[in-house]
């Protein structure tokens, strides 16, 4: 899935990833999440105040029931063009046909402006 544009200390952004189906995968968990960016993509250096989160996370009915898991990028955190960063997986709990998968870009304090065209991806087993 592919992440909008959020301006800097801007209102929180979600990108919906997809809808759970059994026929789609071996699974029904989340095994691993990544954030990368595209060729030509501006670097983004995190910092330890100023900065942005990624959580992706897991819908019933309209209601996030579980954070899947979160990256925030901060001091030390760096996104680059054609580089991926693991997003670590925090709660794993079994997916049901229908969960809707989203992508909740939050920004901290001043934050920082992400431009369009991250890609996050979602694997499950």
């Amino acid at each position: 899935m592919t992440l909008p544009a959020q301006a800097a200390a801007g209102a929180d952004e979600v990108a919906v990833a997809g809808v759970y189906s059994q026929a789609f995968y071996s699974g029904d968990t989340v095994t691993d999440l990544q954030i990368v960016a595209p060729a030509g993509y501006p670097t983004v250096n995190g910092a330890a105040t100023n900065n942005v989160t990624f959580t992706v996370r897991q819908i019933q009915g309209g209601v996030p029931i579980a954070n899947l898991g979160t990256l925030t990028l901060g001091a030390g955190e760096t996104l680059s063009s054609e580089c991926a960063l693991s997003i670590p997986v925090g709660a794993q709990p079994i997916l049901q046909p229908g969960d809707l998968l989203d992508v909740l870009m939050h920004q901290n304090g001043a934050g920082q402006t992400i431009t369009a065209g991250l890609m996050v991806s979602i694997f499950v087993s």
